[in-house]
């Protein structure tokens, strides 16, 4: 491709499984998930197609976070547009030049360390993509800057791990580690940084900036919307559970809808870690500001339907079913969806061991209810016109035998009202020896924890397919791609199934060798 015209001062780029051109938020979790035992080929061209850009290295859609960086800058520094571009991996060596000072790169998982993703790799063989596709764009950064002398800033939502995980790092060159809301006072360092300043090398910003967010000027990464930031329920194992919810303006909400929608962006997603809570000003929702987003929302024309990204079961249960009817109406838009999903986090069937790791999770109910309430949730959800979707967490600190198998009775009842169950694996958000102990792998996984890993697939194996054509349909993907991605998940599921054999003919070697030495000792 051509050099760009650009001489821009800034540039923003995402890790590569972050500047693909995914069409609904599955896709995105299908790609982001995977390992280099898929051939990467393969994963470019299909998997993670990328994202298109015009002749000046502009890309058509990059991550909400850059976008909110991007207007930041425009906003609270002396930039102007053609002073920052958001780019790809794949045009870096077109637009970066002597005359770029600072570039931005954004990653969500760059050293594989969610909890998502290190579940995964306890499975497969190979590297998570997200890390080598991390380690590559950085490379080619860190050459780039031996020729040109800019500064690198990282960040995004797994910026923690550059700080948290240092020893993991790969070779290369990284100036600055911002970790949380860039508006606070991003816009600040890279002022500095622009004036030829290094203010530090680690930034962790606790403000989550809420009331200097400016709308985004281009499409945002699957059209996620942002509703509300930060959390506030205080889970240990969650870089976000530490701030308090602050909604955003509806104004503001409406105008990046628009956006997206004038950068030909249908389906939308929601960007909230608790959807129903929007407009709420503790633990409780405000059904009536929530509606009066929905309304204004639909408004907009050329929108074909809203992915809900994540609710609190807790939030769902303070809501009457006419109310729940209500809000899935306002979500009915140009393309209906029968399975229109709401993903919330269930962690365990233990109430107590809920609370004791993510301590506002349960409130404002009794943690001896827990396990009621989430399956009257997955029965008021469905009943409402949503899809379930919920995950669990294996091993977390303080887990019993007793609660795995709690957890394995609660799964099968959740299944059998049709929901969808990630099961994922304990990582704290730490290193150290405190945390090689807490760390969950398949190391440490008993016979109960294995059915219940294969117990939620199962169900999995059953409804994904359902769900995945469903949102595909609705979020506007050809029948062509729909069924090849339905063979290649049958496909999935045929490997899935062999590992869970696998495994447990390891662990029966294991225990009959156990038992068999116990024996020799006891006689």
């Amino acid at each position: 491709m051509p050099e760009s015209r650009l001489r821009p001062a800034v540039v923003l780029v995402a890790d590569r499984s972050l500047s693909a051109d995914y069409r609904i938020l599955f896709d995105g979790m299908f790609a982001t998930m995977q390992m280099t035992q898929v051939p990467e080929i393969f994963m470019r061209r299909f998997l993670a197609p990328a994202v298109p850009t015009d002749a000046d290295g502009r890309a058509r859609t990059v991550p909400l976070g850059l976008r909110r960086v991007e207007s930041a800058l425009l906003k609270y520094t002396t930039l102007e547009p053609d002073d920052v571009v958001c780019t790809t991996p794949e045009r870096l060596g077109d637009v970066i030049g002597p005359w770029v000072k600072v570039v931005g790169f954004s990653s969500s998982d760059p050293l594989g360390m969610g909890m998502s993703n290190t579940t995964t790799a306890n499975f497969w063989k190979g590297e998570l993509y997200t890390r080598r596709w991390t380690r590559q764009t950085l490379e080619q950064l860190t050459a780039l800057k031996r020729r040109h002398g800019f500064k690198i800033v990282v960040g995004g939502a797994g910026a923690w791990q550059w700080i948290v995980h240092a020893d993991k790092r790969p070779d290369v060159d990284i100036d600055v580690v911002f970790q949380g809301y860039f508006e606070a006072s991003g816009p600040e360092l890279f002022t500095e940084l622009l004036n030829g300043r290094l203010p530090g090398h680690h930034v962790v910003e606790a403000d989550i900036g809420a009331d200097r967010i400016q709308p985004i000027c281009g499409p945002s990464l699957l059209g996620i919307v942002e509703l509300s930031r930060g959390c506030g329920r205080g889970c240990k194992f969650c870089a976000m559970a530490r701030h308090g919810m602050k909604h955003l303006d509806p104004d503001t909400i409406l105008a990046d809808l628009q956006t997206n929608v004038a950068g030909g962006l249908k389906a939308v997603v929601s960007g909230s870690e608790d959807f129903f809570r929007y407009g709420a000003k503790g633990l409780r929702p405000d059904f009536e500001k929530l509606c009066g987003l929905l309304e204004r929302m639909r408004q907009i024309k050329g929108l074909s339907f809203m992915q809900i990204d994540h609710a609190n079961v807790t939030s769902v249960l303070q809501l009457t079913d006419e109310q729940l009817r209500e809000i899935r109406r306002l979500l009915t838009w140009e393309r209906p969806s029968e399975y229109l999903w709401v993903n919330m986090g269930v962690e365990s069937a233990n109430g107590h061991l809920v609370a004791a790791n993510s301590p506002g999770k349960v409130a404002p109910f009794d943690p001896d209810d827990w396990g009621r309430m989430v399956r009257e949730t997955a029965d008021r959800t469905t009943r409402c016109g949503f899809f379930p979707v919920v995950s669990v967490l294996l091993g977390m600190p303080g887990e019993t035998p007793d609660d795995v198998t709690a957890t394995l009775e609660l799964v099968r009842d959740l299944a059998a009202k049709n929901a969808v169950i990630f099961p994922i694996f304990y990582e704290p958000m730490a290193t150290g020896a405190e945390a090689d102990k807490q760390r969950f792998t398949l190391a440490k996984m008993t016979l109960e924890h294995l059915e219940l890993y294969r117990t939620c697939y199962e169900q999995n194996f059953k409804m994904v397919p359902k769900l995945f054509w469903d949102n595909q349909r609705a979020g506007g993907v050809s029948w062509a791609r729909r069924a090849f991605m339905q063979t290649l998940g049958h496909g999935e599921v045929m490997t899935w199934r062999r590992t869970f054999r696998r495994l447990r003919r390891q662990m029966d070697r294991s225990i009959s060798t156990v038992v068999e030495k116990e024996q020799v000792y006891a006689s």
